[in-house]
């Protein structure tokens, strides 16, 4: 099959000529990965993560000669489990219609039609695949699940959905829902995530502004007070809340303000960074033809909280491009190393 498929394109009238006239369908999440996670380099093989738990109460008044003995700390562990995945996308000159001038055989330094490495309309294509490649990262973190099902079979993935992009590795909702379940006190139940249709499961109003505050309230100090805390939300409670805003006068810390011409949006001072590409992954993967598997989720916690796991932050955006003058093709390889850990439960506060 060819990589690019030009069949919907009219070739009589003028069509696009350059790069610049091309303009892609926009991805759901372009932003840095480190924009919600620390990373991790150097992680090939199973890696133990120690954890140390803290001391108790410290110091007695004292009696005779003998310090009063105090307890210890526990040591507990988990461990980076990467896997290595990879894909190759091959592109052959010769399948691109003789007509598309975006494609065109002039101004090419090497004689070999087929060679389109190096040249600015193979930018195209490449271009295409780096944003693939990075959304595709933002949903391999939080919605892996190495036991992952369709709805046929007891799942929660839609049916018809290839498992195999979706199961190398356990994401981190995963990991959040087994180590802060709903029997949990940093849980915060959303009611209408439990709806039998989508209207049913649709949220109050102001159900966003109740969901948030019983986080914080549910939240340890140490989260609290940790400088690189945020709240990750659906679009749906984003929205939610941006309209209580809209009504009521909150006062400071509960606000939407705009810098650099990006909202932000604020919950008692904690920013509320909105996952667009969540609310997209729920409703195309995790559907089951009559309501959305959890369709409102928050995550309290911290970018350090999260990490992702990998041998080299570069291999995670690394393509490898060359031209096969056997097979007359161009190709793109890629391979990465990659984990991600929820680390300490009490870091966090789960909403779902």
């Amino acid at each position: 099959m060819a990589l690019v498929n030009a069949d919907n394109l009219t070739l009589n009238p003028r069509e696009a000529e350059t790069v610049s006239g091309v303009i892609f369908s926009r991805v759901y999440n372009d932003s840095d990965l480190q924009e919600f996670h620390d990373i991790e380099t150097g992680i090939d093989v199973s890696t133990q993560i120690a954890f140390a738990g803290r001391l108790g109460l410290l110091g007695k008044k004292a009696v005779g000669c003998t310090p009063n003995e105090a307890g210890g700390f526990e040591l507990t562990e988990k461990y980076w489990t990467p896997v290595l995945e990879d894909f190759r996308l091959s592109h052959c000159q010769a399948d691109m219609p003789a007509l598309l001038k975006l494609f065109k055989k002039s101004k090419r330094i090497n004689p070999d039609f087929f060679d389109a490495v190096g040249t600015e309309e193979f930018g195209v294509i490449i271009s295409a695949v780096e944003s693939a490649m990075l959304e595709n990262m933002h949903r391999k973190i939080w919605f892996n699940d190495t036991t992952a099902e369709t709805v046929d079979n007891n799942g929660v993935f839609t049916n018809g959905t290839d498992l195999d992009y979706f199961n190398s590795f356990d994401g981190l909702f995963k990991q959040i829902f087994a180590e802060v379940p709903t029997t949990a006190a940093n849980y915060v139940s959303i009611d209408k995530n439990a709806g039998v249709d989508y209207a049913s499961q649709a949220l109050a109003e102001d159900a966003a502004l109740d969901i948030f505050e019983k986080m914080v309230t549910a939240a340890d100090e140490r989260l609290v007070s940790a400088d690189d805390a945020y709240i990750l939300a659906t679009r749906s409670l984003a929205d939610n809340y941006r309209a209580t805003l809209r009504k009521k006068n909150l006062g400071s810390g509960f606000l939407e303000v705009v810098e650099e011409g990006r909202p932000r949006l604020f919950f008692d001072g904690i920013e509320v960074k909105v996952r667009y590409d969540w609310d997209r992954y729920i409703k195309t993967y995790q559907d089951n033809g009559t309501i959305h598997n959890l369709p409102h989720r928050a995550v309290f916690t911290t970018k350090s909280n999260i990490p992702i796991g990998t041998l080299s932050d570069e291999d995670l955006s690394k393509l490898d491009v060359f031209y096969d003058k056997t097979l007359k093709t161009n190709i793109m390889d890629a391979a990465n190393t990659i984990d991600a850990k929820h680390l300490e439960s009490y870091m966090t506060v789960a909403a779902y």
